[in-house]
């Protein structure tokens, strides 16, 4: 009986969580309310609050879902350990794509975020903990190569990535992902090199 209820409390658990990811990513931290959240999700209130206290706590689980969400699409990217790390770090740029979908891309979920986020808040300590963390991966991959400079390699790879997503808010440009792309493979062969 214990496991139908945890099925049952997961379900109502996630379609809170989904419903207000659906609605922070098109309007915003700030423009959605917790009633709107309620009612669109179809919970009471007292549903809501039960798992979860605060609005705060909910945005704090859509972004940890945004970073799982970007984590794998880079690594799926960049591909398999056993690829050459040069391709990897260029392979990951193919995150970018919008999946021919540009009309539903509406930014980075914590470009956004970090915008909307008072300095120094919860969240904007876990905007740069997502932002902080995909560093360290590249960094990692950066290493993997035969830069002369890893680290300052990861530092620029992450810095072209911010803009490219940054670019794409108000662009929703197709070429974006490319030319980011291109210059990933340009700025790592001259790494390598």
């Amino acid at each position: 009986m214990s496991n139908v209820s945890d099925a049952r409390n997961s379900g109502i658990r996630d379609r809170i969580l989904q419903t207000a990811s659906d609605l922070f990513y098109v309007d915003g931290l700030r423009g959605v309310g917790v009633n709107r959240i309620i009612e669109e999700a179809e919970v009471a209130k007292s549903t809501f609050y039960k798992y979860f206290p605060t609005k705060e706590l909910l945005v704090l689980a859509y972004l940890d879902e945004m970073d799982r969400l970007w984590t794998m699409a880079l690594r799926q990217a960049a591909g398999p350990d056993p690829m050459p790390s040069a391709e990897r770090l260029v392979g990951m740029f193919d995150a970018l794509l919008w999946d021919g979908h540009p009309e539903d891309y509406r930014g980075a979920a914590f470009l956004k975020a970090s915008a909307e986020a008072g300095t120094g808040s919860v969240v904007q300590l876990r905007v740069s903990e997502h932002r902080a963390g995909v560093l360290e991966w590249i960094r990692r991959v950066s290493r993997q190569t035969c830069a002369a400079d890893p680290d300052a390699l990861a530092r620029m790879l992450t810095l072209l990535l911010e803009g490219a997503l940054a670019l794409g808010i108000d662009t929703l440009d197709p070429d974006t992902p490319r030319l980011a792309q291109a210059a990933a493979r340009q700025i790592v062969h001259e790494a390598v090199s």
